[in-house]
């Protein structure tokens, strides 16, 4: 299918920079890509960081992808066998699709995750992988009922995915450091101080089960796979000082250094 548009897909990417380049509101810029991809042929959006290779559902920037195949996708346990995902892990530069992945054999599983796709709208698709400072992996999936051969669109999205890409993580970096409770700070003050889950606990006078249960929520707010990789991701997004503002009570105090007995 042809699609045309009423001015060229370049000057529509930078008419949309143009616009938004000052916005604050992670729901404006949203809706301006949204708007921007349906004039160049598509339907719909997933914008999301990875975390080990894998697209986190608490980790979504933003999506657009109809109620049910989101819901779906999040319960069932899809991310763990989207093909789609696999490919672009692997080779880094965007990719269309179905057409890129000819020429991987598909999984029972994989092929489940793009049949039900297709049966919710999202027959094609092209998909753009991007590095974050950090390193960390992130991407930006566009798709519709239709294909798209037209390299202009390519550029223009490809270019435009990587300025949105960094504006949602930067205001969602923002918005994880107001997220960021007491107890978590002194968490990762310790995880920072080599101290392990029974150590913080014996400082914190809290269980190592509950150290566990901050750190795990660190890394899922960080979109990380480790303990130390949330440390380092909190200090370069600003969230975290090691030692800044720390007031521990009396006990704490006097348990600094435990050492465990077995």
């Amino acid at each position: 299918m042809t699609r045309g548009w009423g001015e060229e897909p370049e000057r529509l990417a930078v008419q949309f920079v143009e616009t938004i380049d000052r916005a604050t509101d992670a729901s404006l810029i949203q809706q301006a890509f949204q708007e921007l991809i349906e004039k160049l042929g598509f339907s719909y959006v997933i914008c999301a960081r990875l975390t080990a290779g894998q697209h986190d559902p608490l980790n979504v920037l933003m999506c657009t992808w109809p109620k049910g195949f989101r819901e779906a996708y999040q319960t069932r346990g899809y991310a763990e066998h989207d093909p789609i995902l696999g490919e672009i892990v692997r080779v880094r530069h965007a990719l269309d699709w179905p057409q890129g992945l000819e020429k991987r054999r598909l999984t029972s599983k994989e092929a489940r995750v793009l049949e039900q796709a297709r049966k919710a709208g999202l027959c094609y698709g092209l998909s753009i992988p991007i590095t974050e400072v950090s390193g960390n992996l992130g991407f930006i999936s566009v798709s519709g009922p239709n294909p798209c051969a037209d390299n202009r669109v390519r550029s223009a999205l490809t270019l435009v995915a990587n300025y949105v890409y960094h504006r949602l993580h930067a205001l969602n970096a923002t918005t994880t450091r107001q997220r960021l409770s007491r107890r978590e700070i002194e968490v990762l003050h310790w995880i920072a101080e080599g101290k392990s889950d029974w150590q913080i606990g014996q400082i914190l006078s809290i269980s190592a089960k509950t150290v566990n249960y901050h750190t795990e929520n660190l890394k899922r707010k960080f979109g990380v796979a480790t303990r130390m990789q949330a440390v380092v991701s909190a200090i370069k997004q600003g969230a975290f000082v090691p030692g800044e503002g720390l007031v521990l009570p009396r006990r704490s105090r006097e348990n600094r250094n435990p050492a465990r007995q077995d």
